[in-house]
């Protein structure tokens, strides 16, 4: 079509006027537009409201109602899931929400590439796994008290003029003032927790040691140069006993008398810190780091320990060159040795008079469990196993435990069950801030994107 067939199409249209618009049209329609921008500006505000509200509650706001908590629950009989759980980040705090008392403490993690490692109490009586937040970054210098209702904890790598003592039914961290600062080592809680057995020594002379970060330089200095002090945790009254140096200790089933590892004699102490006497154990061996005494009060678990040579100074540790070499004296026959148990790595404790509880890891195969281990020599079996998974550094590495400590009142009755999915309780702090910001950058996003298309 050219021009001037549009030009005569265009004449040739009915001139007639156009309708007249309604009365007031013009008038209401500038208002009803502002209205109407109010109604869309109203909704997506309380939109966003709701949508902040709702992330906050589910995010920060631990979960209430129907389950009470692990740490409300009332204990029954102390149990062991046959597999315990691998690394999550998303493991909640003990501070967020407390797990009720434990069964074991223990680090787990890798570092081949980046450090992965968390410190985690599981639950004497649920699948409960939490993060030891007041360790802050350290561990390794704690212990879980026998009845698995507290941790005490001093920090490995610096001088301390207190502990601290972490309740995991509330999930409070308290202080307890010392009686002189220096590097301190926790070497035994009594049966009721109340009193802390640890060694304390000056540090100057290891500042530069600890200025490097050298591992357990105090807990090395300690066994050569540590002095024993008796710490009641309740009024922080304290006892220094004048006893030294002490590597190792291990409280009476009764709490009246303590079994002391200095360099390489057994000594038995008091509660007013007096020398009680010598256990005449075989040369060359001593009590175990921790839970040495059998829970009838009769037997000691001793292992091989040795002597090694820090430039000028010593250290007494134990002999990792006789590895599962745990072995029972019997205290009215200290120098005679019985049967060992030969089979676990790592001494936890004492199930009964006729087994005790050890940990292994094959470090060929990255896999480790817990056994119950005779004492008379016959077969162990195994109670429960670690994650094989590769859970740690992005999946790329299997997860290690470490510094294993156990309830070791809690053992005696221990019972075995299957294990129940891991709970975790609260993500931490971090991880449901960054959920949340995610959650509203979503919901801004897809606000904007819903108003890009009906304005299109």
């Amino acid at each position: 079509m050219n021009d001037q067939q549009i030009t005569d199409l265009l004449a040739a249209t009915p001139q007639d006027p156009e309708p007249p618009l309604p009365p007031g049209l013009l008038e209401g329609l500038i208002p009803a537009a502002r209205r109407d921008l109010r109604r869309r500006r109203a909704t997506a505000a309380l939109c966003a409201v709701a949508a902040l509200l709702l992330g906050t509650g589910v995010l920060l706001i631990p979960p209430v109602g129907g389950d009470t908590g692990p740490a409300l629950r009332p204990p029954g009989t102390a149990t062991l899931p046959d597999r315990i759980a691998g690394y999550s980040p998303l493991t909640g705090t003990v501070g967020d929400s407390p797990p009720g008392r434990a069964i074991m403490l223990y680090g787990y993690g890798n570092s081949e590439m980046f450090s992965t490692y968390q410190s985690l109490v599981l639950s004497a009586d649920t699948d409960a796994y939490r993060q030891l937040d007041a360790v802050s970054g350290y561990s390794g210098s704690w212990l879980l008290a026998p009845d698995g209702r507290t941790v005490v904890l001093a920090p490995p790598d610096r001088s301390t003029a207190e502990v601290q003592v972490v309740d995991l039914e509330t999930g409070q961290t308290r202080e307890v003032r010392l009686p002189r600062a220096g590097g301190v080592t926790p070497l035994a809680l009594s049966p009721d927790g109340h009193t802390l057995a640890y060694s304390v020594v000056d540090t100057t002379r290891i500042a530069g040691d600890l200025a490097m970060g050298v591992g357990n330089v105090i807990q090395q200095h300690a066994s050569e140069h540590g002095e024993l002090v008796l710490l009641d945790l309740r009024t922080g009254r304290a006892v220094q006993t004048g006893v030294g140096p002490a590597a190792a200790a291990a409280f009476a089933p009764d709490g009246r008398r303590l079994a002391v590892q200095s360099r390489l004699q057994t000594l038995l102490v008091g509660l007013d810190g007096g020398r009680q006497g010598e256990l005449a154990v075989p040369q060359g061996y001593g009590i175990t780091m921790h839970n040495a005494w059998s829970p009838s009060g009769g037997l000691l678990a001793v292992v091989p320990w040795a002597v090694e040579d820090w430039g000028t100074d010593r250290a007494y540790t134990l002999d990792y060159t006789r590895p599962g070499a745990v072995r029972t004296v019997s205290l009215a026959e200290p120098s005679a040795l019985r049967v060992g148990a030969a089979e676990t790595e790592t001494f936890l404790g004492w199930l009964s008079d006729a087994e005790v509880l050890g940990r292994s890891w094959d470090y060929a195969s990255d896999t480790g469990a817990l056994w119950a281990v005779p004492v008379d020599g016959s077969a162990p079996r195994v109670l429960s196993g670690f994650d094989a998974a590769y859970r740690c550094e992005l999946g790329t590495q299997r997860c290690v435990p470490y510094e294993v400590a156990v309830a070791a009142g809690l053992l005696p009755e221990l019972t075995v069950r299957p294990a129940g999915p891991p709970e975790r309780g609260p993500w931490p702090i971090a991880f449901r801030l960054a959920a949340l910001g995610l959650f509203l950058a979503l919901a801004v996003g897809g606000w904007w994107l819903v108003r890009r298309v009906r304005r299109r």
